[in-house]
């Protein structure tokens, strides 16, 4: 089977594929393509799927052919490879390709989806040809999806990159010298305006309602979704070629596409939950015992400790599905991994597994032994700094630490409680242990720090709740007086903590104004500081009750009505509220 069908008519380049025959539109790419390859350049030619890569590609092929030059098949048998190299060195010029979904790709896509099933098992080998023709002195040129761009990647950096986009103007003129029917321009701009939204698949999908139109006075809307179905049917197919030619690989691909939102060494980790779970509970009693062995006992557990972590450095290195999949695909593509992960849960009955991200963290954590950067990680959390530093680095995307990420950290606990840092001294020692397992003069300190780091910028009460906590309900009154101080300060506090601050300034008989606008603000619910305080708090229980229903009139008021209902519960009349609830019913507005 030849890998490409190109020929003249009439002045026009044609390409054929089976039955199909393609009136090709020139792409500037071509030029461009051409005087690299002229040059010696190789050339990594890489984007969405569906904007025009392979024709270009082979539009360059076709024309070297038509200047006397060779194009060797980087994918061909070994045979004919060899062939190929002895005719090149007789032409006056050529180059090599490969591309993992040639043109025929898409109108035989279970077949020619075997190109790219041949780059992820042995991308290895195609480069390693590639670099012979190279040594040679001919260029080459390789065709990827920007997710199969993942595979190789270190030898596809040699290459020249080149980047194609989708063009409007072209994918029109694809509409219209394609077409059975002439239907004009107005036409074919509405079809591609449609088309061109989604960023990818556009000169193929304007091919295709081109092919299938058959009156010009057709939905345009519908012949665009009819275009979109054949276009994700055929991802479906490279999705399922890809991603799931065994029931194991099914699973890494299910619930790689699950986690894909976390970092990779997390996202890897997920992929294996069920052997990190047994890992990390491994390593941790290994932990606990070289506290308490010496000498070459001690050593002997020492080893096995590594050994365990190295195991799960080895389970969080990114598999390349976690790379292909983590980049930015397109909504079409998106749909297409969906419906082949579908297939896989019903052809091999697996299903994402749920997966707790305080566990993967954990697992990194221990595994690269990154206590002193939790810590500090910790530490910059609550002062409003970036916890992107040292192997915490690892964890972030953008240089930034996800929502979720620092959740798992922070609750139920901080993780730095299990795997506490090495420095005794300071708030990274703080960060290390719960409040309840300090005195009042640690709770002291950590406030202090906290209160003098609110006055130079922006502070987060997170990481140390249980010490703020602990202050306001268990410490002396001028521990008390300092929390109070620092939860106004801060610019993050938790809503049970502004609560417990209220409380406590009632207890105290300080003037707690301040707070309860900040209450209403931040947390705006009544019913909080119901349970902590009840009827010792009825005049702040109303001001809170009334302020919180007036934010949420407009938009809820349902719940403006419940927030009137605390009100009324903190002024006595509970058994009132109790007997009638008109909250219940209250009907929310749609």
């Amino acid at each position: 089977m030849a890998v490409y069908h190109f020929s003249r008519r009439g002045g026009d380049l044609i390409f054929r594929a089976g039955d199909q025959e393609v009136n090709v539109v020139h792409l500037q790419l071509v030029e461009e393509l051409l005087k690299l390859l002229e040059k010696g350049i190789s050339v990594l030619l890489t984007g969405p799927h569906g904007v025009g890569k392979s024709i270009a590609a082979y539009t360059a092929a076709y024309l070297t052919l038509e200047r006397g030059g060779v194009v060797i098949d980087l994918a061909s048998d070994t045979t004919t490879f060899a062939e190929y190299l002895r005719i090149a060195k007789r032409a006056k010029w050529a180059f090599a390709i490969f591309d993992a979904t040639p043109p025929q790709f898409y109108s035989e896509s279970e077949i020619w989806s075997e190109h790219a099933t041949l780059w992820r098992d042995r991308c290895g080998q195609i480069m390693a040809r590639a670099d012979y023709v190279r040594r040679l002195g001919f260029p080459a040129v390789v065709v990827l999806a920007s997710d199969l761009a993942t595979r190789c990647r270190k030898e596809l950096a040699q290459y020249e990159k080149i980047t194609t986009t989708p063009d409007v103007k072209i994918a029109e003129e694809i509409f219209l010298r394609n077409g059975d029917v002439f239907c004009g321009e107005d036409y074919a701009g509405e079809v591609v305006k449609r088309l061109a939204h989604f960023g990818e698949g556009l000169y193929f999908m304007a091919y295709h309602v081109a092919k299938t139109l058959h009156y010009c006075d057709e939905d345009p809307e519908q012949r665009v979704k009819s275009a979109i179905d054949a276009y994700v049917e055929r991802l479906t197919t490279l999705a399922r070629a890809l991603y799931i030619n065994t029931c194991t690989a099914a699973r890494v691909f299910v619930q790689a596409l699950a986690a894909r939102g976390l970092p990779p060494p997390l996202a890897s980790l997920a992929v294996h939950h069920d052997v990190v779970d047994t890992r990390i509970r491994s390593l941790e009693k290994l932990s606990s015992l070289l506290d308490k062995l010496s000498g070459p006992h001690r050593e002997y557990v020492k080893i096995l400790a590594l050994q365990a972590a190295e195991e799960l450095k080895r389970l969080m290195r990114p598999h390349w599905q976690i790379k292909a999949l983590s980049g930015g695909l397109g909504p079409l593509y998106e749909e297409a991994l969906k419906k082949a992960a579908e297939e896989a849960v019903k052809k091999c009955g697996v299903k994402p597994a749920e997966v707790k991200i305080r566990a993967l963290v954990k697992a990194f954590v221990i595994a690269h032994e990154a206590g002193d950067d939790l810590a500090k990680a910790i530490i910059a959390i609550a002062v409003g700094e970036n916890p992107c530093q040292g192997k915490i680095k690892a964890l972030c995307r953008g240089d930034t630490l996800q929502e979720e990420i620092i959740h798992a950290i922070l609750y139920p606990t901080r993780l730095s409680v299990e795997i506490p840092p090495s420095e005794k001294k300071g708030l990274m020692f703080y960060a290390g242990l719960r409040a309840e397992e300090v005195s009042e003069k640690g709770w002291i300190e950590v406030l202090n720090y906290l209160y003098e780091a609110s006055e130079r910028g922006r502070v987060d009460l997170r990481p140390f709740r249980d010490y703020v906590d602990h202050a306001l309900r268990s410490g002396s009154p001028i521990t008390k007086r300092l929390a109070l101080a620092a939860v106004q300060n801060a610019a993050v506090v938790p809503g049970d903590l502004l609560a417990q601050a209220l409380v406590t300034a009632v207890e105290l008989g300080v003037d707690y104004e301040s707070l309860l606008d900040k209450y209403v603000e931040t947390v705006g619910d009544a019913s909080l500081v119901v349970e902590k305080c009840g009827e010792k708090c009825g005049d702040v229980i109303i001001v809170v009750g009334v302020a919180s229903a007036a934010r949420r009139a407009k938009e809820t008021p349902c719940d403006a009505l419940r927030q009137l209902e605390i009100a009324l519960i903190g002024a006595g009349y509970a058994d009132v509220v109790n007997k009638y609830q008109p909250h219940r019913r209250c009907i929310q507005p749609i």
